[in-house]
Order: structure tokens, then sequence, then C-alpha cells
């Protein structure tokens, strides 16, 4: 009990706090957050291997509830319908392998059912950030090649570039209400090449396999290995305390004068005590001695 009360000092009680603060994180923010991304991961790669092998579909087909755009997202799907060159927006603060571009958004009238936002592709941005002359969407009735994508989530208010609503987070209920069009709101089409209207298209995303898997398993492991630590110093503690206090109840022998503790050492220091004290007298004795044999061997 003396040895647990130690540990009561403000000291280890901050330790073992700190060390519960940050295994608590691990296990229920940092870990979660990490497999969460992987899971994402995983899922968005799987909709893209499945979006490659799938062929075009109508889009009434496809998306047949507001959640398709989430769930079928990257599927190629057609539309028939015409363009609404007058009810266009921007995409800014994009980039394409490094360069600032402006993804031009088009509204698109479907011959069955309501409008829906379409991403026609990129464009350069121009110095201080104004908009070059791209070609305009056809007006004529066409058939297009997109892909299904959801709508983003975050702050979407749009400001004017080049006279054309811009925003930086591509929300449709959004942009619809800017652009006076009833927009279909879960999500947008992104068109593909070789479409009309088509520009240079955004390009899609590669299957990868990300770090998060590993770092969410290297926040578990350090959500471990913090208490172990803990409990090992608090062991190594304990132990130098037990030596300590062993020490205190068994104090060594006095040292002799060459710091040797033993049994040995305390007899060579009685004689050389006792030398010091009678020295004189044996080497009387011991000269007597050597006399007496001298005259015998004579």
């Amino acid at each position: 009990m003396r040895s647990l009360r130690r540990f009561l000092s403000p000291g280890w009680l901050i330790g073992l706090l700190a060390v519960s603060l940050f295994a608590w994180a691990c296990f229920a923010l940092l870990a979660p957050w990490q497999l969460g991304k992987s899971e994402d991961l995983d899922a968005r790669n799987t909709r893209l291997a499945e979006s490659i092998e799938a062929a075009p579909a109508p889009f009434g087909q496809v998306v047949d509830a507001p959640e398709a755009f989430v769930d079928r997202e990257w599927r190629l799907v057609t539309l028939d319908g015409r363009w609404l060159p007058d009810a266009e927006a921007l995409l800014r603060l994009r980039a394409v392998d490094g360069e600032p571009v402006y993804q031009v958004l088009t509204v698109f009238d479907p011959v069955d059912g309501p409008e829906i936002l379409v991403n026609r592709g990129v464009v350069p941005v121009g110095e201080n950030n104004t908009v070059p002359d791209y070609a305009a969407a056809p007006a004529e009735p066409v058939e297009i090649t997109a892909r299904l994508r959801a709508a983003e989530s975050g702050q979407a208010e749009p400001v004017l570039v080049g006279g054309l609503p811009a925003v930086r987070v591509l929300d449709p209920s959004v942009l619809g209400g800017a652009l006076g069009h009833p927009l279909v709101p879960a999500g947008y089409l992104q068109l593909s090449g070789d479409q009309p209207g088509s520009l240079t298209p955004v390009p899609i995303p590669g299957i990868e396999n990300g770090p998060y898997l590993s770092y969410g398993l290297q926040w578990l492991a350090f959500g471990v290995l913090a208490p172990l630590a803990l409990a090992y110093f608090a062991w190594a503690e304990i132990r130098a305390r037990r030596r300590d206090a062993e020490a205190d109840e068994n104090p060594a022998p006095p040292a002799g004068p060459d710091g040797d503790h033993s049994d040995d050492a305390l007899v060579d220091a009685r004689e050389r005590a006792l030398r010091a004290r009678y020295g004189n007298r044996d080497d009387a004795e011991q000269r007597r001695a050597h006399r007496r044999a001298d005259r015998l061997r004579t």
C-alpha cells in the first residue's frame, strides 16, 4: 500500500490522465477517422471499377432514387435533351495537373425529368483570374453520355467571375437558385470526352490504395502501447524503491582502505592496526631471534 500511495503524487496523476486521454483519442477519434477514410476509398475504388466494366445505361434506369448519385457514382449514363447555354456557372479554385482551371457547369434540360446540372469540362484560368473564351454548348437536341456525380457539401455561396456565378463547392441546389432553374439537388453529371458540348474532360481518379488503413492500425497500436509504457515505468519505479528500502534495512559493512567490503578486508585492517600498535616490539624479538640463530651456526 505504501508503494501505491507514492503514485498519488501530482506527476504520476498528470501522467495517468495524459495517457488515458491519448489512448481514448486513439481508439475513439484518430483510428476510426483513418479507418473510415480507408473504407470510403475502398468504396470509391469499387464504384470506379464497376463504372469501367458497365456499359452506359439510360439515366432513368440507373437513377431510381436520390441515393443513386452516391451509391452508383461514376456510372456512365445516357440522356436525351438539350443544353441551356444561357444557364451557365463556373466551379473555381480547382486544378488539373497542378494548373488552375475553371470547370464549366451548364444546365441540361432532358426530354423526360427535371433539369440537371452538367459539368462540361475545364478551361484554363486566364491572367488575373479572367475567364478565357470557350465553345458554347449547342442549342439543338442532343444525346449525351456522362458520369453520375454526387453533390458536394460545404459553403457554396456564388460570386461573379467574368459575369458568371462561380462557386467553390458544387451544390446543385445552390446553383439552381443562382441560375433560376430548379435542378436535381442530389447530384450532377460529369461529361465524358467526344460528346456534344464537351470541353476538356475533367480527369477521373484512378483506383489506388491509400495509406489510411496503415495509419488507422498505427493509431490503434499507439493506443495500446501508451498504457503499457506507463505500466512499465510504474513497475520500474516500484522495483527501484524496493531496492532502496532493502538497502536501508541491511546496510553494508564498512569498507576497507581499498573499498573492499569482504571479511578478508576486515581481517587485513585488523592486522594492519595491530602491526601499527606493536610493530616495534615484534621487530626487536625478531632481531634477537636472528642473533641467536647466527651464534648457533658459528
